[in-house]
């Protein structure tokens, strides 16, 4: 099992794609607005896993999942502190609000509950036929839950890979983001309007 980040080309996914040369099983992240950057395979299966999804999620996803969403507390509390942070004048707020709201830990123990395992199972049984896509909000995955839930699935499958779209390694640590990623919730709703693949 390993975990990396590349900003992969569509014809990359394509030779990664489920029965070309029995390659590895690989589970994608990224956000909302790199949906259309990044371009998932037609075989492949985009879950969203968002607790409050915008209207136009279910049209760029096959299916949203909010029970492996962070819980309601602990996104109050990492806003809470990410808002603080930021008005604080922090370079990274959302490094500060991760790691003080410890999030990883109590993540971590959200999926432990029945519910969310049951969830893991499933995503572990599609992942097992064709590559999925989990979406979120945020552009850096170091700091969004998709990166524990994609390690939290590859850690149930043998050859498997995660790969992060943006590779978070190019992403400046004191880039001023939305939760967007940097797309405001007009361009995100008029993408999936206008210009978004439907996943129907």
């Amino acid at each position: 099992m390993t975990e990396r980040s590349t900003p992969s080309s569509g014809a990359d996914r394509s030779e990664r794609a489920r029965g070309d040369c029995g390659s590895s099983t690989t589970v994608h992240t990224t956000y909302f607005g790199g949906i259309s950057q990044f371009d998932p395979s037609e075989s492949a299966d985009v879950f969203g896993v968002v607790r409050y999804p915008k209207d136009f999620v279910e049209r760029v996803t096959d299916r949203n999942i909010p029970a492996v969403a962070p819980p309601s507390d602990l996104l109050d509390a990492y806003r809470t502190v990410e808002d603080a942070a930021e008005t604080n004048g922090e370079p990274n707020p959302s490094a500060v609000a991760w790691n003080s709201v410890d999030f990883e830990r109590r993540y971590h123990e959200h999926l432990e509950q029945p519910e969310q395992r049951a969830v893991i199972d499933e995503l572990v049984d599609r992942a097992r036929e064709r590559d999925i896509w989990l979406v979120c909000w945020e552009k850096d995955c170091r700091w969004c839950h998709r990166r524990l839930l994609a390690n939290a699935v590859i850690a149930h499958l043998g050859d498997a890979e995660v790969v992060h779209h943006p590779d978070p390694s190019t992403i400046p640590v004191d880039e001023e983001l939305d939760v967007e990623g940097g797309s405001t919730l007009t361009d995100l709703e008029q993408f999936a309007t206008d210009g978004g693949e439907s996943r129907d």
